[in-house]
């Protein structure tokens, strides 16, 4: 009984709400004031950018070693496709589908290699 009797007397005080008292701001439009806890949100704006290069495994007699030519050359590829990009996040690299031909009895394989990163713009 005794702690009803207190907890009635504090329910005017819990009850209260915050004010907070705000200069220089026309009270005649409509006004929004937002506080947050925790970090400030970024203002940052990215922008999404799609490339394309041609990437050529070095020439073989045997079409086996076109193909680990090629193999190569996208995983130098795409390693220096991100050291390039360290500014920016690189979101996907590919080598595309490869393709391999024969002239003059040597075979080369190559492919279109597409890459997309997130640049930040402002």
């Amino acid at each position: 009984m005794r702690n009803l009797l207190v907890i009635l007397a504090m329910l005017p005080f819990l009850a209260q709400a915050q004010s907070v008292g705000v200069k220089d701001i026309p009270a005649g439009e409509d006004t929004t004031i937002e506080i947050k806890k925790g970090k400030k949100a970024s203002d940052r704006e990215f922008e999404i950018i799609t490339e394309e290069e041609d990437i050529e495994g070095d020439a073989a007699p045997l079409l086996k070693d076109a193909r680990a030519n090629w193999k190569s050359a996208c995983a130098d590829w795409k390693k220096e496709t991100r050291e390039n990009q360290k500014d920016s996040q690189v979101l996907s690299v590919n080598c595309g589908k490869m393709e391999c031909s024969t002239v003059s009895m040597e075979s080369t394989c190559q492919s279109k290699g597409k890459y997309k990163i997130k640049v930040q713009v402002k």
